[in-house]
């Protein structure tokens, strides 16, 4: 029996570990994507909901309301008054209002329209994402 014949040499199983190596990184790298885009999906939807909610607490109590960011820009009150809080929702980690943003508070008239009407823009990890608010009842979109 020859002894060559017998296993893989050390360039043939060197050559597998890299293929595998490589693989992995596209993989992690596809995954980390993946979760980047999905908190951010989350984030919006939720900030969605509670504008909308705030829209139609204002127009159900016939008073104003106010979605107020923080200064840091990491979380965001919802407001019937100055001491009475709806919510308080912290921003997902890595997530901030920019001081760029033309709005950092979001206010309802007791007939449900907005206030004022802007641009959010968050900084993120996976870079800037903007909200717009339109004059009107409060529509939002995502670019």
């Amino acid at each position: 029996m020859a002894l060559g014949n017998k296993g893989f040499s050390l360039l043939e199983l060197l050559l597998v570990l890299m293929i595998m190596t490589v693989i992995s990184s596209c993989a992690m790298y596809i995954r980390n994507q993946y979760i980047e885009n999905h908190t951010f999906e989350l984030f919006y939807n939720q900030l969605k909901l509670d504008v909308t909610h705030l829209q139609t607490t204002a127009m159900k109590d016939e008073r104003y309301m106010k979605l107020i960011f923080d200064t840091g820009g990491t979380r965001y009150i919802g407001r019937k008054s100055l001491y009475d809080h709806l919510f308080v929702r912290n921003l997902p980690p890595g997530y901030r209002l920019s001081s760029s943003s033309t709005l950092n508070e979001i206010g309802f008239q007791p007939t449900g329209t907005i206030e004022k009407f802007g641009t959010l823009t968050f900084i993120t990890p996976g870079g800037n994402k903007n909200v717009r608010l339109f004059i009107g009842k409060g529509r939002m979109t995502f670019e």
